[in-house]
């Protein structure tokens, strides 16, 4: 791995686990608050570099697997425990909890996706309002 991959792993990571503090803080209890709090992380304009980054290197890791080796599962797995662990108390079991946090993760990722594809920050907002009032 070159130099300058590692640093920007570093800073990647460390960026992550900002947002994951972020989260931690907020301490979202079901869907919407949760959905609501990584919205607030995804929309800030301050992490949209960042999240940019995720994509990119996430497209890399899909025909680069050697490169990124495992990227695309820990993107997913990685947040998985958090987010289930924060819709817990609100969630009738373990198994519907993971389905909220897997739902939650992949409505943020595919808007943040679309959003970075498109720069259509407002269309994105408007979807982001609509999930929110399910």
């Amino acid at each position: 791995m070159l130099v300058a991959e590692r640093k920007q792993k570093a800073l990647f990571e460390a960026f992550l686990d900002a947002c994951r503090a972020q989260l931690a803080e907020q301490s979202p209890r079901d869907l919407r608050g949760l959905v609501s709090a990584l919205r607030a992380i995804i929309t800030d304009p301050a992490n949209r570099p960042f999240f940019r980054l995720f994509d990119e290197v996430n497209a890399l890791a899909q025909t680069q697997p050697d490169r990124f080796p495992g990227f695309g599962r820990a993107s997913v797995h990685d947040w998985l425990p958090q987010l289930t662990e924060l819709l817990r108390p609100s969630s009738p079991d373990d198994v519907t909890a993971q389905a909220q946090a897997t739902l939650a993760l992949a409505v943020i990722r595919g808007l943040m996706l679309d959003d970075n594809a498109t720069g259509d920050h407002l269309r994105i907002e408007a979807a982001l309002e609509v999930f929110d009032g399910l």
